[in-house]
This record gives structure tokens, C-alpha cells and sequence, in this order.
């Protein structure tokens, strides 16, 4: 007789696992399954389980450019939880694993969210320029996910954007997001946020410093970021 957790990770296996290695999906730590773009762009899915007790889990949908400094481990934006992804981001979803028919029928519905709403979005960041693409607004001021996607919290949001919009080559604007994001953190008095308030200060100091600097700071940038998480072999 099997244990829940068995369910969990005998369907996870056959259903999402599986399917998505044709997509160049695998699987990262124990509850991550993810894939790395040419343009080093981390795309994965965590699949949390819930911390309140009994056998439900979420899913979080999530990119993470590895020229974006970070620390060593992996934030949850740009992206959003798979049912609030699924519903426009009107309703969050738990699933259910506590017997085998739950645990299946779970993991059959999240395949085809995934397929239709998280695959879309992946397929749709793959590079700097993608993700820019995805981003900005349109003239009606809706961008492609409109609230299916949320890009960060404050400052850091601009904070990431800055470093995309640096490595797909468009100074100005990298210019103006981390200016912006400098401006959010040194209003803040937290000794964490001055500390941000003064990175933005760097790194801005490298974008004037010329292309070669810029070059410079975004491999190493992303050589730590993959040396931290462990993505060096990916």
C-alpha cells in the first residue's frame, strides 16, 4: 500500500515529468522541474507542498535570467502560481495526493494548465528580447499575459528589468529601470534596501563605463548566478 507522498511522486513522474523532457524539461532539486534557454534564461516549475498539513500542493511558474544578480536561491517572479496563471489571475488552485485516483486526476488536470497557459509563457521568454517583447504594453496598455504574469515586487522589478533590457542591448531604457529602482530603495531606511539603493548605484556606473564593462559584468553576472544554483552543468 502506498504512502501519498508515493502517489505524488509516481504521477508527477508519468505525468509531468515525462512528458515535458521532450521539451527539454528535467528535473532540478527535489521539487523543481526546469529547462535553461540559449540565452540563459531558467525556466521552471516548483511544485510546493502545502505547509498547513495534508496532501495538497500548488505550482509556481517562474523565469529566472541568470544575468539578473540573485542570491542562491531561486525567487518565485517573473511568473505566478499555475491556477491564478490559468484564471487570469482571479483565483489561486491547491491540488489534492492523498489517495491514487486523487493524485492522478491532479496531475492529469495540471499537465493541460501547463500545456495551455505555462508552456505559452515559457515558449514566450526564451531570450532578453522575448521577455521584453512579453513586457511592455501595448498602445491599449495591455502586455501578451496581461494578469496571468506578475513581474516582481517593488524595486526589484525594475531591478530585473533593468539587467533584460542591458542584456538585449537597449541602454536607455536599462538606464531608466535601474535609476527608478534606485530611487524606491533609497527612500527606504532598511539596511537592506540601502544596501540595494547602492548596487544600482554600481551598477549604473558600469553601463556608463562603456560596452566592454557592460560585456564583462553580465558573463560574470551569469557564470555566479549558475555557480549559486548549482546550473553550471545544465
Amino acid at each position: 500500500m502506498f504512502e501519498p507522498k508515493q502517489y505524488f511522486t509516481i504521477a508527477r513522474r508519468e505525468y509531468i515529468e515525462s512528458p515535458l523532457k521532450e521539451l527539454g524539461f528535467k528535473k532540478y532539486k527535489t521539487a523543481f522541474i526546469g529547462r535553461m534557454t540559449d540565452d540563459n534564461v531558467f525556466q521552471f516549475v516548483d511544485f510546493q507542498k502545502s505547509a498547513h498539513g495534508g496532501e495538497q500542493f500548488t505550482l509556481n511558474v517562474t523565469i529566472r535570467p541568470m544575468y539578473c544578480p540573485h542570491e542562491d536561491y531561486l525567487t518565485l517572479l517573473p511568473g505566478n502560481r499555475l491556477g491564478s496563471m490559468s484564471t487570469n489571475g482571479k483565483q489561486d488552485k491547491w491540488w489534492n495526493y492523498s489517495t491514487e485516483a486523487e493524485g492522478n486526476s491532479s496531475f492529469m488536470e495540471i499537465f493541460n494548465l501547463l500545456t495551455k497557459h505555462a508552456i505559452p509563457f515559457f515558449n514566450s521568454t526564451m531570450t532578453s528580447n522575448d521577455i521584453i517583447r512579453t513586457y511592455e504594453k501595448n498602445i491599449f496598455g495591455v502586455n501578451k499575459f496581461g494578469n496571468k504574469v506578475e513581474w516582481g515586487t517593488v524595486g526589484w522589478e525594475n531591478y530585473d528589468l533593468g539587467h533584460i533590457y542591458l542584456k538585449a542591448g537597449n541602454i536607455k531604457k536599462a538606464l531608466k529601470k535601474i535609476y527608478t529602482c534606485y530611487k524606491e530603495f533609497s527612500n527606504d531606511e532598511r539596511d537592506w534596501a540601502q544596501s540595494a539603493a547602492k548596487k544600482c548605484l554600481d551598477i549604473k556606473t558600469i553601463i556608463n563605463s562603456g560596452q566592454t564593462s557592460i560585456d564583462k559584468y553580465l558573463a560574470n553576472t551569469i557564470m555566479e548566478s549558475k555557480q549559486k544554483l548549482k546550473l553550471t552543468e545544465w
